[in-house]
């Protein structure tokens, strides 16, 4: 992820952006805006401690042997890290340590000859109390407070962020954050933010959460109405989320820049004096390459103004009307630099290309954001004018006229257009995009070019499918589930009332499978269960409905057939299981099924779902009482089968 933060424009850079402003123009009101003309000094002056003179080490420390033995007498060099400080600190789901602080420790480890052992606790709190009762020698990643020298010595910076205000889009710049009043900061719990906002901003009300995700989701949905947290985390924070709602208001005073160092246990010094050792040797541009792994923040510096404003006040002095204007222009100016800057950190923290196109079906491209690349696989070049292909051919052929009238009705009711589609990738993948866009018209009320976003919702459309797979299917088979069927079923019975289409419904029932649970064992079972499922799911057609009843119990809905039809589908089935050995584990199983069935017709207008699975179960009892491995469809007149099993 990229943030710039854009101060100042040189040369032929203000045609390239000023090409942009309809595009912002829409994507401000979508998306993430940086406002407060100090935040780019801010930045300056903590990328400046991170420049000291320090040695370009590049080989191992040189620990000396009475250094080595302590380290040997210690013993294991426990670390417990924030398992939900990303990107400073993570534990992935495969229970591995990653983030800025884990790529560092690796390069301290290696430098210094050393191995760290990482605990993982649940949640930060959690390493806290580890650290306090002496269970691990080392936390690594953290302010050195006063609460906490109780306890820890602390090594030199290992990584220094500053901090910056983070609020909603339409709340104002934060200049001097004592002087607001009824307002909520939101905080993650146990940090060291906390005390120093109780101290420094009592007029400010904390809300505590968990995690930095809430943190950042609590003003999103107005639950508070800021946060103060580092550059880094919000930055990665907002673009992962989707946050665009939110923006950074203002920076926080020199004292709250994070100097995130080791804390070691109070007991250890020697410890605390050795990975200064190999700190010391970490170069800006070490820590520059670490930090652009997970999130890449660049600078780009203002133009000068020094010596131009120099001689705007010595005209100010000579003549009151020229110092007016001065100010004038110096308002005007720096208006139009905190403008740039904006677009400069939406532009790359966008998380899709934004784009401005004509309307016509070939969608011709006259701008295009860097996020292009990423999106589709072409460079922007390839996109503007048409010049390799139109947006239009990286539509999905099955999506573009939707598109096009979606479009057309938005055009006609004066509004602005969202839109869900598929593209194809330069390398032939299929993604799902969501896009926004409005229509931008000239005095004369005509159209003259559509801009928008567009972003990847692929992953976000695969879990919805995958949920939808899962909410339908049984799990254990693969076939559709009893609350599925039934959907289906009062689908089908619908249609045969409004056309007179017909159906049959089957009840099979696997014959003994009791007894193959009781001597096998349940994995026996299931894998029985699975074996006849697909035996069962290849005999029918594809639109008939093949689901699990329940248990050993299986339902089949075949369409358009007859009762006769029905039998002769299932005696197919019956036929192919009684020839199949079922090999379990090495041993040979065999299985055979009893059925009962009813056909629509049976009951004509008083037909309902319920009376034909009665039916069929009916049928299917007295299969099993006739000695099971049969087909029933028609029941003996007024018996009730299942009241003789009894």
């Amino acid at each position: 992820m990229i943030l710039k933060i854009q101060c100042g424009l040189k040369g032929n850079a203000v045609g390239g952006y000023v090409r942009a402003v309809g595009v912002l123009s829409v994507l401000i009101s979508m998306g993430l805006a940086v406002t407060g003309g100090m935040l780019p000094e801010l930045i300056d002056r903590a990328h400046a401690e991170r420049r000291p003179e320090m040695p370009d080490v590049s080989q191992s420390v040189d620990l000396t042997p009475e250094e080595r033995d302590y380290l040997a007498k210690l013993g294991p060099l426990t670390v417990a890290p924030d398992p939900d400080w990303i990107p400073y600190e993570h534990v992935d789901q495969h229970g591995r340590f990653t983030g800025i602080a884990a790529d560092l420790l690796d390069l301290l480890a290696k430098r210094l000859g050393i191995q760290f052992t990482y605990v993982l606790p649940k949640d930060w709190d959690e390493a806290v109390v580890w650290s306090r009762t002496g269970q691990v020698l080392i936390l690594p990643f953290l302010n050195q407070t006063p609460a906490r020298e109780e306890w820890l010595v602390f090594t030199e910076p290992l990584f220094i962020d500053p901090n910056v205000f983070i609020t909603r889009e339409e709340h104002p710049f934060i200049y001097d954050a004592t002087e607001l009043t009824g307002k909520t900061i939101v905080l993650p719990r146990g940090t060291s933010m906390e005390e120093r906002i109780q101290r420094d901003f009592p007029n400010l009300k904390i809300l505590n959460v968990a995690t930095e995700n809430e943190v950042f989701q609590a003003i999103s949905h107005r639950q508070a109405d800021m946060t103060l947290r580092s550059l880094t985390i919000a930055a990665y924070t907002i673009r992962k989320e989707g946050l665009f709602n939110l923006k950074i208001a203002g920076q926080a005073p020199d004292r709250y820049v994070n100097r995130l160092r080791i804390g070691v246990l109070h007991r250890e010094p020697r410890l605390r004096d050795i990975l200064n050792k190999g700190i010391a040797t970490i170069t800006p541009g070490e820590r520059e390459d670490i930090i652009n792994n997970h999130v890449n923040i660049t600078v780009v510096k203002p133009i000068d103004y020094g010596f131009i404003l120099r001689i705007a006040g010595g005209l100010a002095a000579l003549i009151a009307l020229s110092f007016y204007w001065t100010w004038r222009l110096r308002k005007i100016n720096a208006a139009l630099a905190e403008s740039e800057r904006s677009k400069s950190v939406l532009l790359a923290n966008l998380p899709g290309m934004a784009y401005r196109c004509r309307y016509e079906p070939q969608w011709t491209m006259e701008f295009v954001s860097e996020g292009c690349l990423q999106l589709t696989g072409y460079p922007t070049e390839d996109l503007l004018h048409n010049r390799f292909l139109a947006y239009r051919d990286v539509i999905a052929p099955e999506d573009r006229e939707r598109i096009w009238q979606t479009c057309e009705q938005a055009l006609s009711s004066g509004q602005s257009f969202e839109l869900e589609y598929r593209i194809i990738t330069a390398d032939q993948h299929e993604k799902w995009v969501f896009e926004k866009g409005l229509f931008i018209h000239d005095d004369k009320n005509n159209v003259q070019a559509i801009e928008g976003l567009i972003i990847d919702i692929t992953d976000r459309k695969r879990a919805e499918e995958e949920l939808y797979r899962v909410s339908i299917q049984d799990h254990l088979t693969g076939l559709y589930n009893r609350r599925f069927v039934f959907a289906q079923l009062n689908t089908v019975i619908a249609e045969f009332q409004r056309a007179g289409r017909s159906f049959s419904i089957s009840i099979i029932d696997l014959d003994f499978f009791k007894k193959i649970n009781d001597t096998y064992g349940h994995p026996a079972g299931d894998f029985i269960l699975r074996e006849f499922a697909g035996l069962l799911a290849a005999n029918f057609r594809p639109y008939d409905l093949v689901g699990r009843y329940g248990g050993e119990e299986f339902l089949v809905a075949t369409m358009n057939i007859d009762l006769c039809q029905t039998e002769i589908m299932l005696a197919r089935l019956r036929d192919r299981i009684k020839s199949r050995i079922f090999d379990y584990e090495g041993v040979p199983l065999t299985l055979t099924f009893s059925a009962g069935v009813a056909n629509v017709n049976e009951l004509a207008a008083e037909a309902t779902i319920e009376k034909m699975i009665h039916i069929a179960d009916d049928r299917l009892y007295l299969a099993k009482a006739q000695g099971r491995d049969r087909i029933i469809i028609e029941s003996p007149p007024m018996m009730d089968i299942r009241e003789g099993e009894k």
